[in-house]
């Protein structure tokens, strides 16, 4: 790994020197291409069960919903009336998201240091694996990383321009980044943290616009308070007790979080990040304020449970307009710097160019994943399974995905009915978001079609004490991506009860 250069960029709020043209038509150059791709691959491929899910969140229409706050469906919902009922119409709006978190990094940094580094940054953001997945998938991270940025917009015009109009945009930011995921209420304490540490915005806590700021942010996130008052707090014991997962084996949970940290922002970032925390301006103070602490709640939850490669992204952000500032600096002046910059972006272009391939062909065979492909065959054969069993029956059948989610909101998209779908919540489990959009009594005495992943015994049991008579489960086998099949059984369940 290269040894670290002296720095030599300008001080915190001058802008540095003017990009070279060369450098700003790369810069340009990388972004146009990443989102290009991005665009060209949307519709290639088959929906993860996650985005299937949270477009059953569209189609359900609600103040808050049980897994996350209701932003993600507005997502899904501006995407699809746009664009259709298609895989493009679900990803498009969160591709357009992840420009906006684009000019947003520029601006940020560009406050902080001037155009060069603003350049770098934005470069960082659009090639680093953690962004390129949450501005691709629709899920709630897209849009928190979006909101959090403004966030830190705001803070910064406060911090490098004393413009006490930036408060609006903390508070539309904390407020939006609220609405999409319960990890934006550490930018509180981040905001306080910061404005106590950087010696020159400690007179903001003496004058009303930071607390008009987090006020306005609290109106725009009432609606997910309503909701969850009207049901028990449910989501937000959900959201608690995934952090306490006490069954899961530490050793494994923590090396996985240093893992999954590795592979998002990639080990040659990781030393720009720690090079970053550690200088001594407003710009490392904004990423101790709003990356640390994030990054060390994580750190204690990987100990407890299982954490994700994509809740840690936010951490990065405040990270960034540091790291954009100390790569202008050591590409420009060291020869290594140049070397790993260059060959950690072939890397990623690799790795990527892999992936889609996988995703849309299935080769590589070692990058391809069982989650995607197979989806809308299977929901033909279920499809064909419900209108044989309702002609024989005589009554409407309801489609039972036997698993926590994934089949009941791939076929729900794909069969493009989500009100005959539901999940295990019909045997009596939890049932996630089904449990608050599902009327179990709508489908007493009806037929269904089960669908399961593996024939197992306790599935079973639980379908015959369910249903008056159960049939033998049939094997279904469709075509997946490239050359790999997706296999479930299908089951013919007559005169359901609900559980008690």
């Amino acid at each position: 790994m290269p040894a670290f250069p002296r720095s030599a960029h300008a001080p915190v709020g001058v802008p540095a020197e003017a990009p070279s043209t060369q450098l700003a038509a790369i810069a340009g150059i990388a972004v146009v291409v990443f989102t290009a791709i991005r665009l060209l691959a949307a519709g290639q491929f088959e929906l993860l069960p996650e985005e299937a899910y949270y477009w059953t969140y569209f189609e359900h229409p609600a103040l808050s919903y049980f897994d996350h706050p209701p932003m993600v469906a507005w997502v899904v919902g501006l995407g699809v009336t746009l664009f259709g009922h298609t895989e493009f119409g679900v990803r498009c709006a969160t591709i357009a998201l992840s420009c906006v978190s684009s000019t947003l990094v520029f601006a940020i940094t560009r406050l902080w240091f001037g155009n060069r580094s603003a350049i770098w940054a934005t470069v960082l953001f659009n090639v680093l694996p953690t962004y390129l997945v949450s501005g691709f998938f629709t899920l709630p991270d897209g849009p928190l990383i979006s909101f959090w940025l403004l966030a830190l917009l705001g803070i910064t015009q406060a911090a490098t321009r004393n413009r006490a109009s930036g408060w609006v945009w903390v508070g539309v930011g904390i407020g939006g980044a609220l609405l999409s995921k319960y990890t934006a209420a550490m930018l509180v304490p981040g905001l306080f943290a910061f404005l106590w540490l950087h010696p020159g915005c400690r007179h903001w806590l003496r004058r009303p616009q930071p607390w008009l700021a987090l006020g306005l942010a609290a109106l725009m996130f009432a609606p997910v308070v309503v909701w969850n008052a009207g049901h028990d707090w449910a989501s937000f014991v959900f959201q608690g007790a995934r952090l306490d997962d006490a069954g899961n084996d530490m050793a494994t949970s923590v090396a996985t979080f240093w893992l999954y940290q590795f592979a998002a922002v990639t080990p040659p970032v990781m030393l720009l990040f720690a090079r970053g925390v550690l200088r001594r301006d407003g710009a490392a103070t904004l990423a101790q304020a709003f990356a640390l602490p994030l990054l060390a709640l994580f750190l204690y939850a990987s100990f407890r449970t299982e954490v994700r490669f994509n809740w840690t992204a936010p951490a990065y952000l405040a990270l960034l307009p540091a790291a954009g500032a100390l790569a202008a600096d050591y590409v420009r002046t060291s020869r290594p710097w140049r070397l790993t910059a260059g060959a950690t972006t072939v890397v990623i272009a690799t790795l990527v160019a892999a992936a889609l391939s996988a995703a849309v062909w299935g080769r590589p065979a070692l990058l391809a994943s069982t989650r995607i492909g197979g989806w809308q065959q299977l929901a033909i054969e279920v499809e064909r399974a419900e209108h044989e069993l309702e002609a024989r029956t005589g009554r409407e059948a309801f489609i039972l995905g036997a698993d926590r989610y994934n089949l009941a909101a791939e076929l729900g998209f794909y069969t493009n009915e989500p009100e005959a779908q539901v999940n295990t919540f019909a045997l009596g489990a939890g049932g996630l978001g089904f449990r608050y959009w599902t009327r179990l009594a709508n489908w007493e005495g009806h037929p269904a079609v089960a669908v399961l992943t593996q024939p197992r015994r306790g599935t079973l049991d639980e379908l015959r004490a369910n249903f008056a008579a159960v049939e033998q489960p049939r094997r279904v086998e469709v075509a997946g991506t490239g050359t790999s099949r997706r296999v479930a059984w299908l089951v013919n369940c007559h005169g359901y009860h609900a559980p008690r």
